[in-house]
């Protein structure tokens, strides 16, 4: 399992902080993917804190009362607190999750006001947006660069709104969207980029035969299927070659690529040096 995580108090605390005194504030924030072992929480008292998961890829099984729901890649679950937390993830899955625990006297508000407290899951589709937000809030907490505790709560903002915006416009960009078909693709691609997927196969999901598919990705994305599905397998092992202590080897696999000489060549011709070189950067 790899897992990145950074701690506002400076000291796990299994229940949770609560601060009603405060704003809004980030207590930890991480991120975790699955690869050989599963993971399970269980929290009958839930925590004092709320809890933002964010699931990638792969799959969660949450139990909400007595019903176990199945959470895939594109889903957030919000937990609020004394909420109990019972939720599995299984590496046979290869499930890759962002988790952020926050508190403040404002937090009930905006998440009502964002339509999150309607339900505990939620569809948001791929926000490479809500990742970037994640990355940042974790370095802010683990470099602890001066008014750190504000940045973190104007980036906790930040993704809250963006959420509820994307909740919000969910209906109508579905009756309005001309590119709902390729739109769902690009999810797929971001949900399981580390698989073999089939462009023939990605065009039948839209009915579409091979070569307006094509045409059709191209106009929406500016570019082919190919090389977006290229670019989300070589942004994903940058940051795994900047932010873990995998081999080069195990990050081609891990983002899809069997053969690392292959690999290799692919990062190169994209970003410009080999994936071992850049990985010695961040050393």
């Amino acid at each position: 399992m790899i897992s990145i995580f950074g701690d506002a108090q400076k000291g796990w605390s299994e229940s949770g902080v609560e601060n009603n005194e405060s704003f809004m504030s980030v207590n930890y924030c991480g991120y975790q993917k699955l690869i050989t072992r599963s993971l399970t929480r269980n929290r009958e008292q839930g925590r004092v804190d709320y809890q933002l998961i964010y699931m990638v890829s792969g799959k969660g099984y949450f139990q909400f009362e007595d019903k176990t729901t199945e959470v895939s890649g594109g889903q957030i679950v919000i937990y609020t607190p004394n909420q109990p937390q019972h939720y599995s993830y299984y590496a046979k899955d290869f499930t890759e999750a962002y988790w952020i625990h926050f508190t403040g006297y404002a937090a009930h508000d905006y998440l009502q006001q964002f339509g999150l407290l309607s339900q505990p899951v939620h569809v948001v589709g791929a926000m490479d947006e809500l990742v970037i937000l994640y990355k940042e809030i974790t370095r802010e907490l683990n470099t602890n660069k001066p008014l750190h505790e504000h940045m973190t709560s104007a980036h906790l903002l930040k993704m809250l709104t963006l959420v509820g915006r994307r909740l919000q416009n969910t209906e109508d960009h579905h009756k309005a969207d001309p590119h709902t078909d390729i739109n769902r693709i690009i999810e797929i691609m971001h949900e399981r980029f580390s698989q073999n997927l089939i462009i023939t196969d990605l065009a039948k999901e839209c009915s579409l035969s091979l070569f307006h598919f094509i045409h059709k990705f191209k106009m929406v994305t500016g570019t082919t299927p190919v090389k977006y599905i290229t670019r989300i397998r070589i942004n994903e092992a940058k940051r795994l070659l900047s932010e873990s202590s995998l081999h080069v080897r195990e990050v081609a696999s891990i983002v899809g690529y069997e053969n690392p000489l292959y690999f290799s060549r692919v990062f190169s011709s994209v970003v410009g040096i080999p994936p071992s070189e850049y990985k010695k950067r961040f050393l």
